[in-house]
């Protein structure tokens, strides 16, 4: 081991030769040979990284020099050890603010920046994910900080001039540029999901407009670099989408719900009437996920975006509801997808005006091209999507750990999209539909129909049509089944039976008596052993 004296007197040599060098280079290879190599060199170099203040040698300095001139050498020991020293000595869930010195300088992060582009990034791909890895590192940290640091804002506006760079590169290198405008992007959206602060930098004209940037890229038209723009728009998809990790701000829920910008260009791509465009061939569906996944937010936040983003928000419903109208899916993924966006559509109108909600509810031609299963008779992962996509419309409850995370639609609702549910399968009864799909003999089928089932157990309105549900013969079918655990002998499929028996028999439903006593008290005992509970109770004292 070096002895520290000696390590000083080293870097003290080298920075002086770097000082007074104006055209070549220093030597490194003395350096090199005093501290055993690169990895020496980097790893006496990274603790005074965090000092500045108290850095003679100024270490930055001389690291940034060694990456450039020698990156061969120097560029990926420098982004992975860099890396482990900021997530060791920036753990904000091991960190002691009170004894906290380290210090963030301007320099450092543009360093860091840097080596997403550099010149060999994109054939050693380790070299930018450790760039990311730290940047994003020193980001949560500054937001645990408060952002008393300004290391995102310093972020944002180094990565925006780093944009325009690239931007101005010749056609040879576009598709280096094109690498490195994503992995731009990418750690943008990353630092984003931190915080509402964070989004309010990316949107800020003192980050140089970072996020209207991403925005050109994914809804440019015509767009000449269609790959470039798919992965644009699945990068805003990350931002959109529900976390737990990163929960949903209301700074974010605004930017997705009240973005003119957005929501015109992501119309325009999936074909909006009132722009008499055709649908994107290319990324079409790209631009329908991230619309799906929009209204999702609207669901969830739409109480807590101001008037003016909600007005915004009803003006894309409108217009969405129109577009999925010409829309044509083939194949089960794009199948897949448009049911998901019909049945999120369905669900942000249903909890937002009355008129918008009487608008989806009387749009037969989209609730039977969401709600029908006649067609797919031999695809149960369709049909498992259509019935587990109504569930959560009708009660969203039932779908998150927090009841309250969403505005539940009202009675009436639920019970016209059960009945519609019914009509788009050749005008059947809703329940024999369901109880059809129960007894089907693949799994992801029923289960999907336990998922609607539940979910009108969790209705109080809804109990009593199900309790009381009588087929042609006259027999109480819906409880036979119920009790029926032979029907099932899948471990998911007893946990789906048991917990529609626990919504049945939660607090406010009083169905004692709407079924039989030996009924009620079987749902009982079910209740208190588990989902492994084995029915004793025959099938006809069900409707004793």
């Amino acid at each position: 081991m070096v002895p520290p004296s000696d390590v000083e007197e080293a870097l003290s040599a080298f920075a002086a030769a770097l000082n007074e060098s104006s055209a070549s280079s220093p030597d490194a290879s003395i350096l090199e040979s005093k501290l055993s190599g690169p990895d020496g060199v980097v790893t006496a170099l990274l603790p005074k990284l965090w000092l500045p203040q108290s850095d003679p040698n100024n270490s930055l300095s001389i690291l940034v020099h060694l990456v450039e001139a020698f990156p061969k050498k120097y560029m990926n020991v420098a982004a992975s050890a860099i890396r482990r020293d900021i997530e060791h000595n920036f753990d904000t869930t091991k960190m002691d603010t009170s004894e906290q010195t380290y210090e963030v300088c301007d320099a450092l992060i543009l360093a860091l920046a840097k080596l997403l582009v550099a010149p060999n990034s994109d054939t050693q791909t380790g070299i930018a994910t450790d760039a990311h890895a730290a940047l994003l590192a020193l980001c949560k940290w500054d937001n645990h900080e408060y952002h008393k640091s300004n290391t995102c804002q310093k972020l944002f506006q180094h990565l925006a001039t780093l944009w325009i760079y690239l931007q101005q590169q010749q056609k040879d290198k576009l598709r280096e540029s094109s690498t490195a405008q994503m992995r731009i992007a990418a750690l943008m959206i990353g630092v984003c999901l931190l915080g509402g602060k964070e989004v309010a930098l990316a949107l800020s004209d003192d980050t140089g407009g970072f996020m209207n940037k991403l925005l050109h890229l994914a809804l440019a038209f015509p767009n000449k670099d269609p790959l470039l723009q798919m992965t644009a728009l699945d990068a805003l998809e990350v931002l959109a989408v529900e976390n737990k990790d990163y929960p949903m701000t209301s700074e974010r829920a605004e930017f997705l719900l009240g973005n003119d910008e957005l929501h015109s260009g992501l119309l325009y791509l999936i074909g909006s009437s009132s722009e008499n465009v055709e649908f994107d061939p290319i990324n079409g569906y790209a631009a329908l996920r991230l619309l799906t996944e929009i209204c999702r937010v609207g669901i969830s936040h739409n109480g807590g975006v101001f008037m003016h983003g909600k007005n915004k928000f009803y003006s894309l419903l409108e217009c969405f509801q129109k577009a999925l109208h010409a829309l044509e899916p083939r194949g089960e993924s794009e199948r897949l997808s448009y049911i998901y966006a019909v049945s999120n559509l369905v669900a942000s109108c249903a909890t937002s005006t009355e008129e918008m909600s009487k608008s989806v509810l009387q749009d037969t031609t989209l609730l039977h091209g969401w709600l029908s299963l006649l067609s797919r008779s031999s695809q149960p992962k369709l049909k498992s999507a259509i019935l587990s996509s109504l569930s959560q419309v009708i009660e969203p409850g039932i779908w998150r750990e927090e009841e309250d995370a969403c505005t539940r639609p009202s009675d009436y609702i639920s019970l016209s999209l059960y009945h519609a549910f019914g009509e788009a399968n050749n005008q059947k009864d809703p329940t024999e539909c369901l109880l059809a799909s129960a007894k089907s003999p693949f799994v992801e089928e029923r289960l999907g129909a336990y998922n609607v089932l539940r979910a009108m157990a969790s209705r109080g309105c809804c109990v009593r049509m199900l309790l009381l549900y009588k087929g042609e013969d006259g027999n109480s079918i819906f409880v036979e089944w119920l009790l029926n655990q032979d029907n099932e002998f899948t471990n998911e499929g007893r946990q789906a039976k048991y917990n529609i028996v626990e919504s049945l028999l939660a607090d406010g439903n009083n169905i004692e008596g709407l079924i039989s006593t030996k009924a009620f008290r079987e749902m009982q005992l079910w209740m208190k052993r588990g989902p492994a509970h084995t029915t004793t109770v025959p099938w006809d004292l069900a409707t004793e």
